[in-house]
């Protein structure tokens, strides 16, 4: 099953990523510290078009959320970048492009065969409870605009093994099959492109993402066993719902609202009904 975006038609006053012109670029490298990391080099020498692409063999300081540690053995995944300019596009909004890069990698790896693809809040990719790929945004602000974004993706492609302790899988051990690398990249390249033009289409594009988002949140509507850092307990909540700015809406077992920060919680994986 495919994702479909659903487009509400109430009425916003808000223009949505007005994107500036772009012609999709490809650049391959070899070994790099994070194609991110070299997006940025890019940006501050001027060098950089929007819609470029950079992808490479080998990263050795991928970044995932919270500065963690993205581990790719070499020519196995799919390491990349885009980025993008915009014209207008509020500081306020930006949850929005992380449900929209979530829901294009998800019907990337849909469309590669897989299934129970789900988004772990706030926009890992997961199989059946084991993850296949990350993404890293990071925005550049003008006010309360955002000039630019760069859009870093793993996923995880012909890999097999993964250190100990890590629920981690890839396209090869969910379909026995090996891929060629850069024709993935390019599909999710061609399926994020797709849904930044068609997301333009609606009057309300929050309301049409969260639709589709909600629909693959892993856990939603369920309890989830998560351990909250601030005051170092485990507590079983219920997930509800996310606001505008990407936080997570959810219930405890005494029925009381929760509202959580992507810092504020780590998940335990014991998802139940």
């Amino acid at each position: 099953m495919q994702v479909q975006l659903l487009f509400s038609r109430l009425h916003s006053s808000k223009p949505f990523m007005q994107i500036q012109h772009s012609t999709t670029k490809f650049l391959h490298l070899n070994d790099v510290d994070s194609t991110n990391n070299y997006v940025a080099n890019l940006v501050r020498s001027g060098t950089i078009d929007s819609g470029t692409v950079v992808s490479a063999d080998f990263q050795h300081d991928g970044r995932g959320q919270r500065a963690t540690k993205w581990q790719s053995l070499k020519n196995q995944n799919a390491l990349f970048s885009v980025f993008y300019r915009w014209n207008q596009f509020q500081a306020t909004q930006q949850f929005q492009l992380s449900m929209l890069t979530a829901l294009a990698l998800v019907k990337t790896i849909e469309q590669l065969g897989l299934q129970k693809v789900e988004i772990k809040w706030p926009n890992d990719i997961y199989v059946d409870q084991h993850k296949i790929a990350g993404i890293l945004i990071e925005n550049d602000l003008n006010g309360n605009q955002i000039s630019a974004s760069t859009i870093g993706i793993g996923l995880n492609v012909n890999q097999v093994d993964f250190d100990p302790g890590i629920r981690a899988t890839s396209l090869k051990l969910e379909t026995g099959q090996p891929m060629d690398i850069q024709g993935v990249i390019t599909k999710c390249v061609e399926n994020l492109s797709f849904m930044l033009e068609t997301v333009k289409q609606s009057d309300n594009p929050f309301h049409a993402l969260k639709k589709d988002y909600l629909s693959r949140l892993l856990g939603f509507n369920k309890y989830v066993k998560v351990f909250e850092i601030k005051s170092q307990k485990t507590t079983t909540i219920k997930i509800l719902d996310i606001t505008q700015m990407g936080l997570l809406l959810a219930s405890d077992d005494a029925n009381q609202l929760l509202c959580f920060d992507i810092k504020d919680i780590t998940w335990l994986f014991d998802v139940t009904e």
